[in-house]
């Protein structure tokens, strides 16, 4: 038996609420599956709206034709003989390919190109740019709100695209008339090439007017600079004498600069001379005057001194011949000095000439300095005028060049634009796309069914599985009695029972599967049901059961009465009492009187006869209805009387069931709670709310219940995580109870 909750579980049952609600677990693939199966109407719900309304797109959208025009624009070509490429250096022109490509489309695009085109094809009279003027007629102008949604209406249904890594675009245009489609984009080309044309024609002419006019004005500006520089050089002596500007005065400076640097060489050289021939040295004055009669002399003098050298040696310093050449000698000498006087007296007049010489170039030379530091001063103004007069003639010359290239340019403009394929009438509609459409809309449908679902989940604070219950209430699960059909009898007993059994089974109320359909899903819910609380206590069985609820409708009354014959099922001495003395139905499951009962037990207005057996096949199972409502079942429960009753119960029998009233909604079960061996909380899948659950939890405990565990009612075990097996799961049960389970024929 289970005792009393220990300290350790009473701090798991507090921690409930907050574990159990707030804390939920990871969501999971299993969990998402149970979330389908269990919203599946509101995801196939969203799945059909989306297809209906995808198939209302299909069946009211216009068809539309697409026609395609293939241009090929070459940004690379030259469109001019010079102007042009003159125009964009100077206007910083050279954008990238991707960027003038897009400027193209841009043009396409524009005002003036598409309202060319609706000129050309007269739309305002076709459709669907016709309904633009129902209100206002057109009648050849357009206002401002007609133009403006013209040219939007126009291009909202052009598309142009420039092919990836290519210089060729696509001009697309969409109409329901694929005539008109084809027409439009052949326009569209036709009116951007005159476009083009026509811009660049225009554009050439009006640079070749403005260099016109410039041309007046530069070439004035030449004459006058030209002018102005001659004036000049007449006013300050400038004679231009070459390329580099250069006059007289330069020239003369130039000139007697070199004279002096001749002057002074030669002054060097005979002032060198000069002292040589002061030395008196015949041997250097030889050298510089070597073809002098100084040169002649010094030989004879050199012969004479040899052959006296030679006499002097044989014959003696006296010897007649000896004297002869001394004075020989002598007189030679004195011719030699006459001679290094006159060659003295010459070098010193050729040096005080080039001494005068250089004296008159030096004064000269400084005189014509400073005429060139006044002509100087000239000379910078003379470049201005001359460099101004020369830029002057260079533009003049230029702007001349170019003027007569804009003139041939003007009427040689080549186009860089050429059509690839022309539109033709487009064989097929583009719109709608019906597989694409019917695609989309059951794609979207299944994500907002989806999201719809989860929003729709977390909005339900219902307990749908155990794992539900175990999480809030962090009690165990007995058992999971799963959803079934109840039988028709009519049908199942015309086709295969005969009257005996269906006198039979008209004695209990057909959700009663234990005793039904023994073999059903259902009745081993309830057996498993019974083997979780034999196993609950090692020692010995628990023998009151206390089943209750939070709220009515929750099946409380058909568990505890299957309960009831699953325990006399194991021959035992079962006793199902209804303690519900309000709106108890325990005697409807068994089509019993409701005369008599607990109440009137209770009251002694009734003996041992209330108890009954209503199943002959399980003498052992006593059933003790409700009997009339009494005024007070609180009291009633909570009496003496009521205390005696259930000693009795333990003595006459193995296990009494009983059927309680909802926690929740009244009182009259708290009273009992104590007394029983295990209490047990049944919740209904999908019905019972989990705050409630706790609420009940908490109450049980607060009134020293022995709670046992929850029992979940009513479950789809598709929704169960270990519930894979189910398809197989059948053991041979009955056909007509495997539509409540979600097995059919099939599965088998």
């Amino acid at each position: 038996m289970q005792g009393a909750n220990s300290p350790q579980e009473s701090q798991q049952i507090a921690a409930g609420p907050v574990a159990g609600i707030s804390g939920q677990s990871t969501f999971t693939p299993a969990d998402f599956r149970k979330l389908l199966i269990k919203r599946k109407w509101i995801i196939l719900g969203a799945v059909l709206l989306g297809v209906g309304l995808a198939v209302y797109y299909i069946t009211s959208t216009i068809p539309q034709f697409e026609a395609v025009a293939r241009l090929h624009i070459d940004l690379g070509r030259s469109t001019n003989i010079g102007i042009e490429d003159l125009i964009e250096q100077k206007l910083g022109g050279g954008e990238d390919v991707a960027t003038q490509l897009q400027t193209q489309i841009q043009i396409m695009q524009s005002q003036s190109v598409l309202m060319a085109v609706a000129d050309t094809l007269d739309l305002y009279h076709k459709k669907p740019f016709s309904d633009l003027f129902k209100v206002t007629p057109y009648n050849g102008h357009l206002t401002p709100v007609q133009l403006d949604r013209m040219t939007r209406m126009i291009g909202g249904a052009t598309r142009i695209l420039i092919l990836p890594n290519t210089e060729i675009v696509e001009i697309h245009f969409q109409n329901q008339d694929p005539r008109l489609a084809k027409d439009v984009a052949n326009a569209i080309v036709d009116a951007y090439l005159d476009r083009d044309l026509r811009s660049r024609y225009e554009g050439t002419t009006r640079v070749s007017n403005w260099l016109q006019q410039q041309l007046s004005s530069v070439k004035k500006q030449v004459e006058d600079a030209e002018r102005n520089l001659t004036d000049f050089q007449r006013k300050n002596n400038m004679l231009a004498l070459d390329d580099q500007g250069g006059n007289l005065i330069v020239d003369s400076l130039r000139t007697v600069n070199q004279q002096l640097a001749e002057a002074q060489a030669d002054r060097i050289v005979k002032e060198a001379r000069y002292k040589m021939a002061l030395t008196r040295n015949p041997d250097l004055l030889v050298s510089v005057a070597s073809g002098t009669v100084l040169s002649g002399l010094r030989a004879q003098q050199s012969a004479l001194l040899v052959q006296a050298a030679q006499l002097k040696a044989k014959f003696g310093s006296g010897y007649p011949k000896v004297k002869e050449l001394d004075s020989q000698l002598a007189s030679v000498q004195h011719d030699i000095d006459s001679e290094i006087n006159n060659l003295t007296k010459r070098f010193a007049e050729e040096y005080n000439a080039s001494v005068k010489t250089q004296d008159l170039l030096q004064a000269r030379l400084d005189s014509v300095k400073q005429e060139a530091y006044k002509a100087n001063e000239s000379a910078a103004q003379f470049d201005i005028l001359k460099h101004s007069a020369e830029a002057a003639s260079e533009l003049y010359d230029g702007l001349q060049l170019k003027l007569k290239e804009a003139g041939v340019t003007a009427g040689l403009n080549s186009n860089n634009v050429d059509v690839i394929d022309q539109a033709q009438i487009p064989p097929f509609p583009i719109l709608p796309k019906k597989r694409s459409a019917l695609m989309y809309g059951l794609l979207g449908g299944l994500f907002a069914g989806i999201v719809i679902a989860f929003f729709v989940e977390s909005l339900d604070d219902t307990v749908r599985t155990s794992d539900d219950a175990e999480n809030i209430s962090q009690l165990p699960t007995l058992a999971v009695i799963p959803h079934f059909a109840v039988a028709n009898r009519k049908s199942s007993g015309s086709a295969a029972l005969d009257k005996a059994e269906q006198q039979r089974l008209l004695k209990v109320s057909p959700d009663l599967v234990s005793y039904v359909e023994p073999q059903s899903i259902g009745a081993e819910g309830f057996r498993t049901f019974r083997s979780s609380i034999l196993l609950s206590a090692v020692d010995h069985d628990p023998q009151l059961l206390l089943v209750t609820s939070s709220f009515a409708a929750e099946g409380k009354s058909t568990c505890a009465a299957n309960l009831a014959i699953s325990f006399a099922q194991r021959s035992a001495r079962v006793l199902l009492v209804d303690t519900d003395l309000r709106r108890g139905t325990t005697h409807m499951k068994f089509r019993l009187s409701n005369r008599a009962g607990l109440s009137t037990l209770l009251s002694r207005e009734s003996g041992n006869e209330v108890y009954e057996h209503p199943l002959p096949e399980y003498p052992n199972l006593a059933v003790l209805s409700r009997g009339p409502i009494a005024p007070n079942p609180g009291e009633i429960l909570a009496s003496r009387a009521m205390e005696d009753l259930l000693t009795q119960w333990r003595k006459d029998y193995d296990h009494i069931i009983l059927d309680s009233s909802p926690i929740l909604a009244v009182a009259d079960t708290l009273s009992l709670a104590p007394h029983a061996d295990a209490t047990i909380i049944l919740v209904r899948a999908g019905v019972t709310r989990k705050r409630a659950l706790v609420k009940v939890r908490e109450q049980l405990r607060r009134a020293n219940a022995r709670i046992l565990g929850t029992v979940i009612n009513d479950v789809d075990l598709r929704m169960e995580n270990y519930y894979t097996y189910s398809k197989r799961y059948d053991y041979g049960y009955k056909s007509n109870y495997g539509a409540g389970y979600g097995v059919t024929d099939e599965d088998k």
